[in-house]
């Protein structure tokens, strides 16, 4: 809580060390993890696979200390740091499509990271998303993303030309100069010429501005031509990014840069494990707590084991599913269904 007694969730993080107040490693403020513990959707005997053990009791002892300031019972503090923190998500996710003229509802949410997961689908309630997608292994979607992601290089040469007065023999030599670079580069590294994927861009601007926008510009010999379609490009995304141009307005070539691109050796995805069931797959039933329909609820809700799923079968909420590197939170009047590609596929409405 601030000065003014207004409630935050974030930006500021307890962590790993301290931690939540569960971890048992110091920490005195109440936080998100402390909150789910205390709500039931994060379970004590089976965080990190079992690996180690939350303290449900410290959890407990932090937000009621926040709950008794707010004049709140425990389950409703727990509920609002929840709350808050999705609304945060869901708004900065309007930031980049409402207000951009997107719609949200035609989209699924892809949840990742270690906490994706526990909040996807209600941020996505929040934002009447339809469908929530968990990847196989989401904690460690980064470092899969880093290993999978191309070989890539990267030059950059300040510019500063305008479009009514373009100096083309510049651009041209400064461009071959920095491909003959990038391409020196992949050599270096043993690659193939044939693989590698070269291309341009420049920063631009109306004059005047204190910013830039990237914009393509086309391979080989730069001309006028060439040059004026790279300025119409930049008229469109101005006016899709702003909502506005200014077409007669002389442009400003701030930078130009050259990327080059060279794919890496793909990775091998497990096969999704046959044989599962939902019998096999349950860990235990236990109390969770939800606001549905603006109140307050407990529900009897199914712990899943993850890696025993059965393949295909939709199974209605409310269920916790638990994994190494995440736990998934599947509200009441949701559903979840494990693909044949590892993946869950979260689905608004009840399983009829």
């Amino acid at each position: 809580m601030d000065a003014g007694g207004a409630f935050h969730v974030g930006p500021r993080s307890a962590g790993s060390v301290p931690g939540p107040a569960a971890y048992s490693r110091g920490g005195q403020e109440p936080t998100v993890t402390d909150a789910n513990v205390v709500l039931g959707r994060l379970d004590k005997d089976n965080f990190l696979g079992g690996e180690m053990r939350l303290d449900a009791a410290g959890a407990e002892k932090v937000v009621g200390e926040i709950a008794e300031t707010l004049g709140l019972g425990i389950d409703e503090a727990a509920v609002g740091i929840i709350t808050v923190l999705n609304s945060n998500m869901a708004n900065a996710i309007r930031s980049r499509t409402v207000q951009k003229g997107i719609d949200p509802r035609d989209f699924s949410l892809m949840a990742f990271g270690g906490a994706g997961p526990l909040h996807g689908a209600e941020v996505a309630d929040m934002l009447g998303i339809p469908e929530v997608i968990v990847p196989a292994y989401p904690g460690i979607t980064s470092a899969l993303g880093l290993l999978a992601s191309e070989l890539k290089y990267d030059s950059i040469r300040t510019q500063f030309q305008v479009s009514n007065a373009l100096n083309i023999d510049r651009l041209n030599a400064d461009f071959l100069q920095m491909e003959e670079d990038i391409n020196r580069q992949f050599e270096a590294d043993s690659v193939a010429a044939a693989d590698v994927t070269v291309l341009r861009f420049a920063d631009a601007r109306y004059i005047g501005q204190g910013y830039e926008l990237r914009v393509d510009i086309d391979g080989g010999s730069i001309d006028a031509d060439s040059m004026e379609r790279t300025f119409e490009q930049f008229h469109r995304i101005h006016e899709a990014e702003y909502g506005h141009s200014f077409p007669q307005s002389p442009i400003e070539i701030v930078n130009i840069r050259v990327t080059g691109t060279a794919p890496s050796p793909q990775l091998e995805w497990p096969k999704t494990k046959e044989g599962g069931s939902r019998d096999k797959a349950l860990v235990k039933t236990a109390k969770t707590k939800f606001r549905v329909d603006g109140a307050l609820q407990s529900f009897d809700t199914a712990f899943y084991r993850r890696a025993d799923l059965p393949v295909g079968s939709a199974i209605a909420g409310p269920a916790i599913i638990l994994q190494l590197d995440t736990t998934t939170v599947v509200p009441p009047n949701w559903s979840f269904t494990a693909d044949p590609h590892g993946n869950l596929i979260l689905t608004a409405g009840v399983v009829s």
